[in-house]
């Protein structure tokens, strides 16, 4: 059976500032091996690699996390790439977006994808914890950037068709950590070197939806894609 895309919750439950949920990070061990995410009340970026996760704090530094630990939003799936492409000369952050445009066999469907190799250049950033009810484009006018330099790592993330910006960051979207994966967090430019590029495509997906009263009694009035660009960018 082919793998399936899982989310743990959809996007605009996070835009509205809804940042608790009961999803555990056990639970996503048992949907998938390879993904990103958050925390509960934004506390650090979500990576997971090879059925490691970890979590990437407001500084950008990486730790295990326990399977308690609690997700509103999260993307994971068990990575069975089905393409394989490569970047062997440096490009700038430009050149590599257009690139990776070029890998896609289709802009309409979900794509998982990993790419391993080393960067001229990595601007990550972090948001700092926040409560409940701030909306997620106000919470990251607070994040922390980090830059690295000469570094290898992974960028794991995700590919999201443009049709469902409620449901996922639409286009592009990446975490990053380092070799020793003690490093990282949310993708925002990037200058690779080299790099081996894995990608999956995805025919089906599965949702969960929060139970949350917050949830269940909200209108989601707000302009997704709008929010998203300014949260996610």
């Amino acid at each position: 059976m082919s793998s399936m895309l899982y989310m743990s919750s959809p996007i605009n439950a996070l835009l509205e500032g809804f940042y608790r949920d009961d999803i555990t990070i056990d639970t996503l061990k048992t949907k998938g091996d390879f993904g990103i995410g958050t925390f509960n009340n934004l506390d650090g970026e979500m990576i997971a690699l090879g059925g490691r996760f970890f979590q990437l704090d407001l500084d950008g530094n990486a730790r295990p996390v326990d399977g308690g630990m609690k997700t509103p939003f999260s993307t994971v799936c068990r990575f069975e790439p089905m393409l394989t492409e490569d970047i062997a000369a440096p490009l700038t952050w430009e050149q590599f977006t257009a690139q990776l445009k070029s890998l896609l066999p289709s802009d309409n469907m979900f794509c998982a994808i990993h790419m391993e190799g080393r960067f001229r250049a990595v601007r990550t950033r972090s948001v700092p914890r926040t409560e409940n009810y701030r909306p997620l484009s106000e919470a990251t006018d607070h994040q922390k950037l980090r830059q690295f330099a000469d570094v290898e790592g992974h960028l794991v993330g995700f590919y999201t068709p443009s049709f469902v910006p409620s449901v996922n960051v639409p286009g592009y979207h990446f975490h990053f950590i380092d070799k020793t994966f003690s490093a990282g967090g949310h993708l925002l430019s990037c200058e690779p070197e080299r790099l081996d590029i894995r990608l999956q495509i995805f025919f089906s997906m599965e949702l969960t939806l929060p139970k949350t009263l917050d949830y269940l009694t909200a209108s989601f009035t707000r302009d997704a894609k709008k929010d998203l660009e300014k949260a996610e960018r």
